[in-house]
């Protein structure tokens, strides 16, 4: 658990993983690898490419395309001051050097901020991006997209007599020396009671040492403290099983699904529900395009980004695209609406967009939209179930308004016996 960032940024760096013999798109994705292992990554690419046209629910498939990009990222990204070390010299006439000419130092600036990298990392969010729109098993993905883009730092101004007692803690954690670990990681939170890293590793520590008790209660600590963040929720999901504590671990792990709907938490609602002698019941519906936008709601443009062959949107999607410049009027720029009309009781351009695709498609793939715009929870449907990062600001807004009607949604919907 505490090493996860550390596990993360190994498997980033990689692009080859194990997969089990589950499947027989796994042959495919073992030819695949085959090709990774040859050094032919433009080969692998091109492969996974076909694979994805003819099976785009395929989670694997994605997580090993977009590892791929993230190799391509990394080598262009070395190539990056190719060119701010390029000598441009103009002569005139008569062949002399001019010196500071304008036009030759125009160039230079230019080629001097030529990224070959910005392009490839566009790239590599872009199939991230991509692979959440048809496959609800890319966890990779869903991972990396939030640490991106959705977790932000929170230990920025920390004394050094704390970071001090952190730093000794990590030492002895490192070592498996947990008692000692939680004394020092106390000893920084008592220094710095708003340190985030020393009070979630402080439930870590009592969690290795099987002291279940204590690490509930200092994870629960940590996340009382840090509402918005999802490692102590998770961590004390895991808790509560370890303790047997079935009930509270389901209950935790839904109140974890109502902050943010990661993939990765998905998995442990899973786990949860089935020690609960239950079952999630998800009948996702992949998507037929991008989630419309009117800003960007990230930190990055992802529209910076296009592919060459652009596939054309089918029905019902069609209605979908065609709902935004209706309802754009009323939205402000995060896709929230915020005037009154005419169009739709809900808050949100996404939620609005589903309405019109249920409004003019009779699409058998809209009928669990359906059956949940009848009983009333289209928006938990829609903005929770089906999330997807690009409309990131109106699930955050609709979640801090709804949290206790999100758990009532799972309660009533997704996990059943």
């Amino acid at each position: 658990m505490k090493h996860l960032v550390i596990l993360l940024s190994i498997i980033v760096s990689s692009v080859t993983i194990c997969y089990s013999q589950s499947n027989p798109l796994d042959k495919k994705l073992d030819k695949a690898k085959e090709l990774v292992q040859k050094d032919k990554l433009s080969d692998a690419e091109t492969y996974l490419e076909k694979v994805l046209v003819e099976n785009p629910e395929f989670g694997d498939a994605w997580v090993l395309l977009s590892k791929i990009r993230y190799k391509q990222y990394k080598d262009a990204k070395a190539n990056d001051n190719l060119f701010s070390n390029m000598v441009i010299t103009t002569k005139d006439k008569d062949g002399k050097e001019i010196k500071n000419d304008s036009m030759a130092n125009a160039l230079k600036d230019l080629m001097s901020n030529i990224k070959p990298s910005k392009r490839a990392f566009n790239k590599y969010v872009y199939t991230m991006r991509k692979a959440l729109l048809t496959s609800n098993d890319a966890s990779y993905c869903s991972i990396i997209l939030r640490n991106y883009y959705v977790d932000v730092e929170i230990d920025t101004a920390l004394s050094k007599k704390a970071l001090k007692y952190y730093g000794e803690a990590e030492e002895e954690f490192s070592k498996k020396n947990y008692d000692k670990a939680a004394k020092l990681y106390k000893r920084a939170i008592d220094e710095q009671p708003n340190f985030y890293k020393a009070s979630l590793y402080l439930g870590d520590s009592y969690y290795f040492m099987g002291n279940y008790i204590e690490a509930i209660k200092y994870f629960k600590e940590s996340s009382q403290k840090f509402p918005e963040q999802l490692e102590p929720r998770k961590y004390l999901v895991d808790a509560y099983a370890k303790e047997r504590l079935y009930k509270q671990s389901l209950d935790e792990a839904i109140a974890t699904m109502a902050v943010y709907p990661d993939l990765n938490m998905m998995e442990k609602l899973d786990d949860a529900a089935y020690l609960n002698d239950k079952k999630l019941d998800i009948k996702w519906t992949p998507r037929g395009t991008f989630p419309g936008k009117i800003k960007d709601s990230t930190k990055t443009d992802f529209n910076e980004y296009q592919e060459e062959k652009k596939v054309a949107i089918k029905e019902p999607w069609t209605y979908y695209e065609k709902a935004f410049n209706a309802i754009k009027p009323y939205c402000n720029d995060k896709g929230i609406i915020i005037s009154k009309n005419n169009l739709t009781a809900s808050g949100y351009m996404e939620v609005y967009a589903w309405e019109e695709m249920l409004r003019n498609s009779t699409d058998k793939s809209l009928d669990e939209a359906r059956r949940m715009q009848k009983d009333g929870y289209l928006d938990c449907y829609v903005l929770v179930s089906c999330y997807h990062i690009d409309f990131y600001d109106q699930y955050k807004d609709f979640a801090s308004k709804n949290a206790n009607r999100i758990i009532e949604y799972y309660n009533k919907y997704i996990i059943t016996k």
